[in-house]
């Protein structure tokens, strides 16, 4: 008994050194590098495509548009009949949704204040960055053969949130003088935290700077 407990400690042991060596290749590869500084110099971009939402409580399928700046950002969701859904405004200040009948909420978290009026969970606080493919302040993140990234997990508040980064685009349609042309952006994600599940298909990027 003495020495399965030790050959399974050494097993357990060498499983261990193996993956903390393996995790500082695959994070610091020369071409994921290369890759998120690109991805860094972006720092204005529309995006137009689809958003579901599912969870026990409800069923969404919506239109979505984010145009987003270092100073002001923008998220406009709209029903496929073209009516709008949600009109929401991110400065540095906080946050602010505007209704189809023009009264005003502010917060100063965007993903809360959307919360509060829709019921909609959406980590909309961090989505500039997730949305690019950037794993900034994710807890653990994992890249693909072709070193972007394909998932990362991170808890925000009490919800763990995972996400995964299901298909890429080359995308051209960047910045005049651009010296990160073309470049491969996020095409289609999936957002999953407990039993809530959202599914986003971007349709158009456009760098803007």
């Amino acid at each position: 008994m003495i020495k399965f407990r030790q050959a399974l400690s050494l097993f357990f042991a060498s499983l261990l050194l193996f993956g903390c060596s393996s995790i500082p290749e695959t994070v610091t590869s020369v071409e994921w590098q290369s890759h998120q500084s690109k991805l860094k110099q972006i720092t204005s971009y529309n995006i137009t495509g689809k958003l579901a939402y599912i969870s026990p409580q409800q069923r969404q399928s919506l239109n979505f548009q984010w145009k987003h700046s270092e100073k002001l950002s923008h998220l406009r969701l709209t029903t496929f009949l073209g009516q709008t859904a949600l009109n929401l405004t991110i400065t540095p200040q906080g946050a602010k949704v505007v209704t189809y009948d023009d009264e005003t909420f502010t917060g100063e978290s965007a993903t809360q204040l959307v919360y509060n009026l829709t019921g909609l969970m959406i980590p909309i606080d961090h989505m500039p960055q997730w949305l690019l493919g950037l794993p900034t302040g994710a807890d653990q993140f994992q890249l693909n053969e072709t070193n972007t990234l394909a998932s990362l997990n991170k808890k925000v508040g009490l919800r763990q949130w995972q996400l995964e980064y299901q298909a890429y685009k080359e995308t051209t349609n960047l910045a005049e003088n651009s010296d990160v042309n073309p470049l491969p952006l996020p095409s289609k994600l999936k957002f999953t935290q407990a039993d809530t599940t959202i599914n986003i298909v971007v349709s158009k990027w456009k760098i803007t700077e």
